[in-house]
């Protein structure tokens, strides 16, 4: 699987007013959350197999469509 970027919208850290650049890394071992575009380590490290990452954004899907 290639990694892939989602860029994220108006994304801040609890406490804080400041807006970061962030995005989320995809690849085969999970997804991780940088806080801006250059950033060599992300803020959150998620692993997670292909099929739990699927469950992961059905999960997301669901909400959702139910709102």
């Amino acid at each position: 699987m290639e990694k892939m970027r989602v860029n994220l919208p108006r994304v801040h850290m609890a406490g804080s007013d400041a807006h970061c650049d962030a995005h989320i890394k995809i690849s085969a071992h999970g997804f991780a959350l940088f806080l801006a575009p250059d950033a060599e380590l992300p803020i959150l490290d998620i692993d997670g197999t292909p099929q739990q990452l699927e469950d992961v954004v059905r999960g997301l899907q669901a909400a959702f469509a139910t709102r």
